[in-house]
C-alpha cells in the first residue's frame, strides 16, 4: 500500500510500511520492455478507474521510487480526481541505473 506524505503527517513516502527513496529519471535507463510496462500500467490505471491517461501521466510526473529491500522501482503517486493512491511497478531486469 502507498501512502503518501500528506496522509501520514510526514516527511517521508512509504510502500507497505518501507520508506521510499525518490529516484530522478536522470539517473535510470529504461529497457524497451519497461516502457511498454509503464505504458500498459498506465492505461490500465486508466481504463480501470475511467480517466484519461493524460491525468495518470501528470501525476506519475516526478514521483519514482525505489523502496529497500525490493530492487524494483515504483511509480507511486495520489491522484486526488478520484482520492486514489496508484502505483506503477518496474522489475529490476527491465531498467538499469546510470552513472
Amino acid at each position: 500500500m502507498f501512502i503518501p506524505d500528506s496522509m501520514c503527517g510526514c516527511a517521508e513516502i512509504k510502500l507497505n510500511k518501507r520508506k521510499a527513496v525518490r529516484v530522478s529519471l536522470f539517473d535510470v535507463h529504461f529497457k524497451r520492455e519497461a516502457m511498454i510496462l509503464i505504458g500498459m500500467g498506465i492505461k490500465k490505471l486508466a481504463a480501470k478507474h475511467g480517466l484519461p491517461e493524460g491525468i495518470i501521466k501528470e501525476h506519475m510526473k516526478g514521483n519514482l521510487f525505489i523502496a529497500p529491500p525490493s530492487k524494483h522501482l515504483y511509480f507511486l503517486f495520489h491522484v486526488p480526481e478520484i482520492e486514489a493512491d496508484m502505483h506503477i511497478s518496474i522489475p529490476p531486469c527491465h531498467f538499469d541505473f546510470v552513472g
